[in-house]
């Protein structure tokens, strides 16, 4: 447990509120649970702070403090001080001691292939085969009747559900692309301290990557597939149902329906929401949210049948060119 003191004298802060407060850990301001210190960084979040069940939020400084809540007050923006939060709340990893570690929990009919390593307090399901070369870090749980194929990476903490299939190469857990500029212009990583839940029937592809939540979760939900060499972004929520198709891009913090389907090459910007039911054709780009039910393509992207439009249109523009010097020549002479 962390106590509030502890959190204010590491961050410059000023307490306002209970001041005897402990802390399992810190997590996302509309994901937080009672026992969790989470902050406030932009206006939505200070306008709304009933809106997390956090007992405690870092905050600027602000007019009136709602009661209710106990905050650590800044002279500056939450924001700043996230890389050394996230450094603080870090779970503090075990030494590997052995290929399987004596605390794990390894169920009946369970498979383990040559030189895989199984972590610290891992829970691996009934029925589930662990193919050779597979890495299961500290505190990962794997539910009955999965899959690992070789060279799978599980960072730790991770959660896997039933009956999921991860084909060889698949990276769950690695690092967000998190990093800010420090006074001298050097590049300087933020922790990532969240991890990846995958629920029920989720398949991911050979050699695609599912990044960990830079403070809580990145979730592929219900059901889901996910194609080769495809990169999921930190915080990203993926819902049920739904197609990743090989080589997409998700950048951090989207969120995706139900039953969607993002064909190859797409690319998607970050903090947007794609809708239920949404089909987006192969290499579009998406910088907007897209509502439910939408058919998408090209870049910029646009309804499906007005994209087809004007490609079929494009095609036309050598000849309209030819059309219009010939007028514009036609012209010249008529003024002469």
């Amino acid at each position: 447990m962390y106590h509030i003191n502890e959190i204010s004298k590491l961050i410059n802060g000023k307490i306002i509120g209970e001041d005897n407060l402990e802390f399992s850990k810190l997590s996302p301001f509309f994901e937080a649970d009672p026992e969790d210190l989470t902050f406030a960084a932009d206006e939505s979040m200070l306008k709304n702070i009933a809106g997390t069940k956090a007992k405690a939020v870092i905050v600027p400084v602000m007019e009136e403090y709602p009661d209710g809540k106990a905050y650590i007050v800044l002279e500056q923006n939450p924001r700043n001080v996230l890389p050394i939060l996230l450094n603080f709340f870090k779970p503090k990893m075990q030494k590997p001691e052995k290929q399987i570690e004596d605390s794990a929990k390894i169920s009946e009919n369970v498979l383990i292939g040559i030189n895989s390593y199984i972590g610290h307090n891992v829970e691996i399901g009934e029925n589930t085969v662990i193919h050779p070369n597979v890495t299961i870090m500290e505190g990962v749980k794997i539910g009955k009747n999965s899959i690992i194929y070789s060279n799978a990476v599980i960072r730790e903490f991770c959660v896997l559900g039933e009956n999921v299939i991860l084909q060889p190469g698949a990276v769950i857990g690695a690092d967000g692309f998190g990093f800010i500029k420090d006074k001298n212009g050097d590049n300087v990583k933020i922790e990532q301290i969240g991890n990846v839940i995958l629920e029920d029937n989720v398949e991911i592809g050979a050699n695609s990557c599912v990044d960990r939540g830079a403070i809580g979760s990145t979730v592929v939900k219900r059901g889901t597939k996910i194609d080769n060499l495809v990169h999921i972004a930190h915080n990203d929520i993926i819902g049920e149902n739904c197609f990743i198709i090989a080589q997409t891009g998700i950048s951090g913090s989207v969120e995706v329906g139900n039953n969607t389907v993002l064909a190859g090459q797409v690319g998607v910007a970050g903090h947007l929401k794609i809708g239920n039911n949404v089909v987006v054709a192969a290499k579009s780009g998406i910088t907007n949210d897209i509502p439910d039910n939408s058919k998408m393509s090209g870049y910029p992207l646009r309804p499906h049948m007005e994209d087809l439009r004007v490609k079929m249109s494009m095609g036309k523009v050598p000849e309209l060119i030819k059309r219009v010097k010939k007028l514009e020549k036609l012209l010249k002479n008529e003024e002469k």
